[in-house]
Order: structure tokens, then sequence, then C-alpha cells
């Protein structure tokens, strides 16, 4: 009798980029033998492989592992056909695929966009041609004995600029219809699921549901696959509870939420980026105020995932607006569709293909999605439901490390990240830093031969700075192993080669065995010296302010506060004395010459902020 195995836990956090589907499962199936993955985030197309490894977990018993390890070789034939346009921005998406074409020439390339260009835009292409040709041939026969060789001459010389000039201008006409269409369209040229008759596969939604559903094992009607099934009955259960004191209005502790929490057998987290709010979100949400439009949602989900959504959703209550002092109703409608709006259905009842949907609306390309809300920053009398549009979580965060971090972890969490080749070992395709406890680790450079590549520079840092800075500190570097892509590899090109995208899928795997050999006692320390290191310094900042007069300012306000009262005066009484103790341990900290940041410290130091919760 063979007994079971005994795995450790760990947690995973993937980077975006469209080869993730690609490198990605296999470096998980290579983690999956020695490790269960507890909570899996990721941003983008990152956010995809997340999915797909949490519902692998969900289906380990039911062969989870085999099949991600596999999907790699199924994505090989079918990656480019995943992206399907509709019939309005089908031009558009014809001119970018033939750009996307690795084995096509740079001529071909653009005798195709000539074409459809010209093809799409007769009007303005016929119309030039025919005033760039016509008149100068109209002045020559006017003027009468003309010189048939010269006018044969100049045809040869002129009619290719006056082409060129005629697709030019049908390019504007074409290009401005693209934009306007595209708008239509949530944005972006595909939405995910409406299928292109050409093409014999499912749309990318419908692709990503009947995977995740296969992955976690299951069968006919049981999906669409949730955030409650990978949660567990337990932890389902206590979210039930928490949401119910809510609407009580109780506010839980936060010890109950983090209990909740824990008891997640499977945790996924994915990044989406809010651009009507300018701000990312952490999904499934914490706490929505959002609604859907079930028409809206049907262009962008199979029928499946819609009626599951209408089934575990309650029509949203009626708002109202205050206009001197009488309420005025708030019409609870979709403002394009005229049909009554639904409240988001609780966390657990979410299927995981809207998280992953959510994060993947790559700018341009995949459609960004609407949920809708109540403008209440707007003046009362003007307040009115609006679409919030969700677009891609790596315009905000590419790379979340954050998502599941503790200063004291208790198992470790790896990230997987993506970058180009070293140019000093392009043959060092998989890369992981030095030993933890080798001192600082230098971000990469990043080169600038141009002014193009100092313009996408400059959008890199502003969209990765904060991922960019976290990633280079002790006890965040030291868990992540880098996957480095080739010329023609990951980026924008979605027709690769079977033979480069099973290249990469190794790769993947081999990032993975780069994994195992984690010291976790020494990164635990490193996360404890990192930890403390921070906490000295804040509690110097507080200490210092508390005995320069703010505890006279505590003990003054405090009773008298209005706003974020305390409560009672007992309880006023125990928070200043609570303050008084903490402050009394600082001091008795710098006194012993600040211990959290003595001997040998791991280099940078921290700085501890307070940000707002995603």
């Amino acid at each position: 009798m063979t007994s079971a195995v005994v795995r450790q836990e760990c947690d995973l956090i993937m980077k975006g980029g469209i080869s993730s589907g690609i490198v990605y499962p296999r470096a998980a199936a290579a983690l999956s033998g020695t490790y269960t993955f507890r909570q899996v985030g990721g941003a983008s197309a990152g956010a995809i492989a997340a999915a797909a490894v949490a519902a692998a977990e969900h289906g380990r018993d039911r062969g989870g592992f085999t099949k991600l390890e596999d999907l790699p070789t199924q994505l090989g034939t079918r990656l480019g056909g995943l992206f399907q346009a509709g019939p309005s921005t089908r031009p558009v998406f014809r001119v970018l695929s033939g750009w996307l074409e690795p084995s096509w020439s740079r001529p071909r390339k653009l005798r195709v966009t000539a074409t459809t260009v010209a093809a799409q835009a007769p009007r303005p292409f016929l119309l030039t041609l025919a005033i760039l040709l016509g008149v100068p041939l109209a002045a020559v026969l006017v003027a009468g004995h003309p010189t048939w060789w010269l006018v044969v001459v100049c045809a040869v010389l002129w009619v290719p600029a006056a082409a060129v000039a005629a697709v030019i201008l049908s390019a504007v006409t074409f290009g401005r219809h693209a934009l306007d269409v595209m708008t239509t369209n949530g944005f972006g040229m595909c939405d995910g699921h409406t299928q292109d008759p050409a093409t014999n596969q499912p749309p990318l939604t419908d692709w990503m549901t009947s995977t995740f559903d296969d992955l976690a094992g299951l069968t006919g009607t049981d999906g669409p696959l949730t955030f409650g099934d990978l949660w567990g009955t337990d932890a389902v259960d206590l979210a039930r509870e928490i949401a119910a004191r809510e609407r009580a209005g109780e506010r839980p502790s936060s010890h109950a939420v983090m209990a909740a929490a824990a008891a997640r057998t499977i945790d996924l987290q994915v990044m989406t980026t809010c651009l009507t709010f300018q701000r990312p979100y952490r999904f499934p949400f914490s706490a929505s105020s959002f609604a859907f439009c079930p028409v809206h949602l049907g262009q962008y989900f199979p029928d499946t995932v819609v009626a599951h959504m209408m089934a575990t959703s309650e029509p949203s209550a009626p708002q109202q607006d205050l206009v001197d002092g009488a309420a005025v109703p708030i019409p609870m409608v979709c403002p394009t569709h005229a049909v009554p709006l639904r409240d988001l259905p609780p966390a657990w009842d979410l299927p995981v293909v809207v998280a992953a949907r959510l994060s993947l609306s790559f700018p341009g390309l995949i459609s960004a999605v609407p949920f809708f809300t109540v403008d209440r920053a707007r003046t009362p009398g003007n307040r009115h439901v609006i679409p919030v549009w969700f677009s891609d979580g790596g315009l905000s965060s590419n790379f979340p490390m954050h998502f599941f971090d503790s200063p004291f972890p208790g198992r470790p969490t790896f990230g997987i990240d993506l970058s180009p080749v070293d140019p000093d070992d392009p043959n060092d395709l998989v890369w992981k830093p030095s030993p933890q406890g080798q001192g600082e680790q230098p971000p990469q450079a990043t080169p600038m031969p141009t002014m193009v590549a100092f313009g996408r520079t400059i959008l890199d840092t502003m969209q990765s700075w904060v991922d960019n800075t976290q990633i280079t500190m002790p006890g965040f570097r030291d868990r992540i192993v880098t996957i480095r892509q080739k010329r023609g590899e990951g980026g924008m090109n979605l027709k690769m080669a079977p033979e480069t995208i099973t290249a990469l899928a190794d790769r993947g795997a081999l990032a993975g065995a780069r994994l195992l050999d984690f010291d976790f006692p020494l990164h635990r320390w490193i996360r404890y010296r990192v930890a403390m290191s921070g906490a000295d310094d804040m509690l110097d900042a507080l200490q210092a302010k508390y005995q320069n007069g703010f505890h006279a300012f505590i003990d003054d306000y405090g009773p008298t506060a209005t706003h974020y009262a305390i409560g009672d005066p007992t309880r006023v009484a125990a928070d200043a004395q609570a303050t008084a103790h903490l402050m009394s341990l600082a001091q008795a900290w710098d006194a012993q010459d600040n211990p959290g940041a003595a001997g040998d410290l791991p280099s940078p130091r921290p700085d501890l902020r307070f940000a707002p919760r995603q």
C-alpha cells in the first residue's frame, strides 16, 4: 500500500504577456509535484495562466496538471485563431494580422495593407486616383499634338505616385472609421466572444470557459467554474456569514475577514484596471458597487456564463438623488440597452472566466468590459448611471507580487517574470537571481537607441515602475525566476510557429524546476529582517511626533471627535492607553539602539507606506 504524497504549499504570481499561456503551464506543472498551490494570481495574460493553474489545482485528482502540461501543445495550433474580430472590426484586424505574420515579407505586408485599405475606403481611393491621373492627362490632350512617348514615360513615373497618394488618403478615411467602430466595440478589435465564420475554432473567452472547466474536472452542466468552487464550502460559508453581517449593518472584525480568506482552499486573485476611475482593482472585488447589463454581458461571454450570472445575482436596488431636499429616483437601467441592471453576484458565485477576461483586455486588440454604477461625483441633480470600463490589469500592475505577501510569510510566494534576452548572454533563456544573501541585485538596463524606443520606455516605466521597484527588494527578488524571450517571441506575436511555441513551453518547465531548490528558511529570515527594519523606521517617526505634542492632541480631540469616533469614553481611554503603550515600546526600542536595524541588514531598506486596499 503506497502512502499519499505529502506536498508543501506555495503561492504563485505570473506576469502578463501574450505568451503567458504558453510559458507558464509547464512551469506550474513542474512545481506541482512538490507543491500544492494555495494562492494564485496574475495580470493581463498572466491572469489567464493563473486561472488555469487554479483550475488545475482544483482538478488535481482528475488529471488537472497533466492537462495543464499539455495546454501549450494545444495552443501551438490555435493561438492566433483565438483572437477573432467581429464584422465591423474585421478589416482593421486583417491589417494587424498581416503585420503579425512571421513568414510574410515587408512588401507583402504593405501590399495586403494597401489592398485592404483601398477596398474598405474605395471612394477616396478612386476619386484621388481619378484626379491625379485624369487632370494631367486631360491637360495633355487639350494642349494637342502630345508626344506619346513622353506621355508614356510620365505615366510610368506618375501612376505609382498617384496610387500611393490614393492609398494614403484612403488610409486616413479607413483609420477614422476604424477608430469609430473600435470605440463602439468596447475600444478593441476583438470582444473575445464573437465567432468569425471563417475560423473553425472557438474565440478566446469561449475557449477559456471550456478550458478552465476541463482543467477543474467539471463535466456536463457542472460549469462554469466559480471562485466558490476554488474556495471550498467552509470558506464560502464564512464569506456568507460576513456578507450577512454587513447587510445587517455590522462591521466584521479584521480577524473574521482574515480567517475567511485563510480558509480558502485555492485563492485566485487577478488585477484589472478601471479606466473610468483611473485606478487598479483586485478581482474579485472585496466590496462591489458595480452592476452589469445582461445584454452587454452576452456580447462578451458564452450563454452558460450569462445564465449563471443572472441566476446568482439580484436586480440593482433603486438609487436616489437628493435635489433641493427632495428625493429624485435614479433609473437603474443600462444607458445603451434600457434594460434593468443587476448587481454583480457575490464573489463566491462569480465565474473564474470573468476574472480572466476582465484582466485580459489588451488595449486596442481586446475590448474593454463595461460594468455600471451611479456617478456620485456629480453634483445633485446630475447623478446618473454610467458605464465603468475595465481594461488590461497589466496597465496598472503587470506583475502583482504584492498580492499574497506577508511580512512574516508562512509559505513561499513564487513569481515568474518575462523579459527580453540578456545582451551579454543571449543563450541564457531562464534566469534566476544570485543566491539569497548575496547583496543587492541591480535592475536590468533598458537600451534606448531611437526616439521610438525612448517613447516606448517612457510608457513601460509609467506602467511598471511600482512592480520593478518592488521585485528588486531583498525577500522579493530571490523567489522570482525570469523567462527570457527572443525577438519574435511573446509581445504581439500571436502567430508564432509551432516549434517556437514548443521551445517557450519547455523554457517554462525549466523555470519551474529552477524554483525547486528554494531556501525557504533563509527567505523567511530575510523577510523578518526587512520587515523589522521597516518597522524600526516607522516606529521612530511615530514616536518622535508623539512626543512632540501629538499625544496631547489625541487626549484633547479623541473624546470630542464626531467623525470616525472610537466610541464610548471607556473605549476612547483604552485607545489612548494602547497608543501610549505602543509609543513606550518604540521608545524602549530606540533606547536599545534600534535592534531591528542592527548588524548586516538586507539592502535596500524598505519604505513602509499606507495605500488604499485594491
